[in-house]
């Protein structure tokens, strides 16, 4: 049997254009003589529409290019699956993996366990099902049971067992599985644990791109019932991955493994299953068995996220071109290499925006970078903008004295500055802040953090150290000059300001921060792990206060497990002592 994962990449609330990438999609794996070809999760509608699904319009839409769809088979010798939301009986609303062929929409499996955490919210939306699909395929050689689940069902036992005491040789299972790091290792060791367990074939489909915050990585993987990986399509882009399955591979292991029948005596089924039953001649080629794939480099993987995460921002909306303050830093260097990659050299403006605080190697390397990235680069003097308030506000305070307040000034007024070529000439303005400078506040509201999109949002200040020094190698030059990853970090704020003088080194601040934001570790067991307490007892402070900017920050690509975005959910007022 010929299996075709379609690894697609819809645009929430795009009818007409995931219309037609689905249909593109069904003509390519019929050209591979597939006999099933498998669509993510919500394809149809793209993931996650969130409160459209409230909208009686946007259902009616749903509905109607899911009859486009299905007529569109008519004529077509494969069967569908796809991924859409359907208002069912009792004006419930369900998310649905549909089984279409030749004009007819078979049947209809709903999704069971409707996850309720992180960056999810499906029970705000969706009623959970309480049926199984079967779905027999028949010709005069062979019969071929299919069972279907939707992504975080495959997660609890209960569903793959029973589709297991059913026979099923193959188990299709549809996603939108949010890319984090470290996530499709976890996967690729459960997925091919629960096919041992049931002896069957697992075709896992997940969507690919970026939606507002979060960026679907693909990876869509088929495997065998031994926990084989036979293939893996591509990582963070469009791919058609077909894989030929051998069938009687099931009803061999079946035959030397007698656990699923000792299971079948004692253990019953808790939801009804509705089989269907299709005559359909079998592909019964064994071409591609084996896929080899290849495992990214974890730089390499986060750098793609971040990639197509701010590439489909801007691409899914209409934007095309960015702006961004390029200091000579580390931070804002990586911005702009990735704006670049993401959006071509054209659709870069950086620039460089000094005062008398900056330095003249900070100039040299940002103009380097700028013309080593073949970006536009201009230079504008905020020093008599500064100066002006400078003379304005010292006349209206006594005993005047330079502090916090007139370095963060010095942010606002360059954050002005993008905001008026934003305005000017179209542009969107990249935020340049990490997240370890937005856990501890070391950035400035309406100043640096300031922007219609934040790409290094969710990734940690010695992560861009890595990732650049990642990207350097390889290119096999110095894009990012040398300078810039040796320098101490500094803001460039007052006379001789390192980031140092206010934080912990970010090699130390970092893990406490992992280990707060992440794991959820308190105080105290954190500093058994060997931190010094006074460390952790200020990094814990400056988190606590930093959540009302947090609040208020753009949206950014998310790469860990728990982002800034709808992963943190803490009150800006909160009086509990970590």
């Amino acid at each position: 049997m010929r299996l075709a994962l379609a690894q697609i990449n819809p645009t929430v609330g795009d009818f007409s254009k995931n219309s037609l990438l689905i249909k593109d999609f069904i003509n390519k794996a019929i050209q591979q003589r597939a006999d099933i070809v498998i669509f993510p999760e919500l394809a149809l509608c793209g993931y996650s529409p969130e409160d459209l699904l409230l909208r009686l319009d946007f259902l009616k839409e749903t509905e109607k290019t899911l009859k486009e769809i299905v007529e569109f088979t008519t004529d077509k010798d494969i069967v569908v699956v796809l991924g859409y939301p359907k208002l069912g009986e009792y004006k419930n609303l369900y998310n649905t993996s549909g089984v279409i062929y030749q004009g007819k929409l078979l049947g209809e499996y709903y999704k069971h366990y409707l996850p309720n955490y992180g960056v999810f919210d499906e029970y705000r939306y969706f009623k959970p099902g309480n049926h199984k699909l079967v779905l027999t395929l028949k010709d005069q050689q062979k019969e071929i049971k299919i069972g279907f689940l939707i992504c975080e069902d495959v997660w609890h036992p209960t569903l793959a067992r029973e589709y297991s005491l059913l026979g099923i040789d193959l188990l299709v299972v549809i996603n939108a599985s949010p890319y984090e790091v470290g996530k499709f290792e976890r996967k690729i060791e459960f997925v091919p644990a629960r096919s041992t367990d049931g002896l069957y074939y697992t075709a896992y489909v997940n969507l690919v791109g970026g939606q507002d915050s979060l960026v679907f990585d693909g990876k869509s993987f088929v495997v065998s019932p031994k926990g084989e990986i036979l293939g893996v399509a591509k990582a963070f882009e469009e791919d058609l991955l077909v894989i030929d399955i051998d069938t009687e591979e099931t009803t061999r292991c079946r035959r030397r493994d007698q656990r699923i029948k000792e299971a079948s005596l004692c253990e019953t089924e808790n939801f009804p299953t509705e089989i269907i039953t299709l005559q359909k001649e079998i592909n019964k080629e064994l071409q591609r068995e084996f896929i080899p794939w290849k495992k990214l480099q974890r730089e390499e993987e986060i750098f793609k996220a971040l990639v197509r995460g701010v590439k489909d921002y801007f691409h899914k909306q209409g934007f095309k071109k960015a702006i961004l303050g390029l200091s000579g830093g580390i931070d804002s260097a990586l911005t702009a290499v990735i704006a670049t990659e993401a959006l071509g050299r054209e659709n870069v403006l950086a620039l460089y925006m000094p005062t008398k605080f900056n330095s003249n190697e900070s100039y040299e390397d940002a103009q380097r970078l700028a013309k080593n990235l073949g970006i536009s680069f201009k230079v504008v003097e905020i020093e008599p903008f500064f100066e002006r308030f400078e003379d304005l506000f010292s006349s209206m305070f006594e005993n005047w004295n330079f502090d916090v307040a007139d370095e963060n000034i010095q942010a606002r007024i360059r954050a002005n500055v993008l905001f008026y070529f934003s305005n000017k000439l179209g542009y969107v303005v990249l935020a340049t802040s990490n997240k370890s400078e937005a856990a501890v506040g070391y950035t400035t509201i309406y100043g640096d953090m300031a922007g219609g999109f934040a790409p290094l949002k969710d990734v940690y200040k010695t992560w861009v150290y890595q990732l650049a020094r990642w990207y350097n190698q390889t290119k096999g030059w110095e894009i990012i000059p040398e300078r810039i990853l040796t320098k101490p970090p500094s803001a460039e704020l007052r006379p001789n300001q390192k980031d140092q003088d206010s934080l912990p080194p970010y090699e130390v601040l970092d893990k406490i921060l992992i280990l707060l934001i992440e794991e959820g570790y308190s105080v105290e067991d954190i500093v058994r792990k060997g931190f010094e307490p006074s460390v952790v007892r200020k990094v814990v402070q400056m988190l606590r206060r930093a959540e009302y900017k947090r609040k208020q920050a753009p949206l950014g690509v998310k790469i860990t497990p728990v982002s800034f975005d709808k992963d943190w959910r803490m009150p800006i007022v909160n009086r509990f002592e970590v």
